[in-house]
């Protein structure tokens, strides 16, 4: 994996994508739930670009870990390297080691896992990877604006996907709970067709076909890794979910 990176940093390849395969690599090696390299602004300290890998839930629990108690750890004390666990919707660990350019810390490779596990003993991996992925920006130089237009237009799409993640994990949890027992009850009554008629039964099918469609968009929104919006009406937009790409659907392209 560190050769691979290596390599990619010497070619072509978009730092983006640098970033994301290191991040898939080290989800498959250590089976963490999600892991995310976070970059800073040099003078302010603030998050300017973050890119992750990993379960979206995850990704949300990892990010509001980071900016409610690393963030205050590096400020206030300036620790680097964190391995916590902590109880977020059950048990969890969590390490955040620092990415360096020029011995300077300018961002963080931080992974989640379920229950506790002691994240430490695999410090010299993220040591290698952090490493490298400082040795990747600086080659990229991606910092030679401190936040230019690239890792600017990067945010403004960060926090849209965010913006989007929060509003699917809303409606799973709002609409599918209930959604589940009209398609349950449909499905129920679909299964007795001998004590129905036929437009019952038609109109029936109606329902679950909606309450599948519902799903099925539901799920799609928790997935999108690339998000198209177009306008719907007026000043007002949507998200466009036949445009808009998940990761499989990335996979998929990939492999063509």
């Amino acid at each position: 994996m560190l050769r691979d990176l290596a390599q990619k940093a010497n070619s072509s390849v978009e730092m983006n994508q640098i970033l994301q395969d290191a991040l898939d690599g080290l989800l498959d090696i250590l089976r963490l739930q999600c892991a995310s390299v976070t970059l800073w602004d040099e003078k302010t300290k603030k998050v300017a670009h973050q890119i992750a890998s990993g379960s979206i839930e995850k990704v949300k629990i990892l990010r509001d870990f980071d900016q409610r108690v690393t963030e205050t750890m590096r400020e206030q004390i300036r620790m680097e390297s964190i391995y916590a666990t902590f109880d977020s919707e059950g048990p969890h660990s969590v390490f955040s080691y620092p990415v360096k350019r020029d011995g300077k810390t300018i961002g963080a490779l931080a992974g989640l896992v379920e229950g506790y596990t002691n994240l430490s003993g695999d410090e010299e991996l993220f040591e290698a990877l952090s490493h490298q992925i400082g040795i990747a920006l600086a080659k990229a130089q991606v910092w030679r604006d401190k936040i230019g237009g690239e890792v600017q237009e990067d945010l403004v799409k960060s926090e849209r996907l965010n913006a989007i993640v929060e509003t699917a994990v809303t409606i799973n949890h709002e609409i599918n709970n209930p959604l589940a027992a009209v398609l349950g009850y449909a499905q129920l009554l679909l299964s007795r067709p001998e004590s129905l008629d036929q437009d019952t039964i038609d109109k029936l099918r109606k329902i679950e076909t909606g309450a599948l469609r519902i799903k099925e968009v539901t799920n799609r929104l928790l997935k999108i890794v690339e998000p198209v919006v177009v306008k719907y009406a007026g000043d007002v937009r949507m998200v466009d979910l036949d445009q808009s790409k998940t990761k499989e659907d990335k996979a998929k392209e990939e492999e063509q």
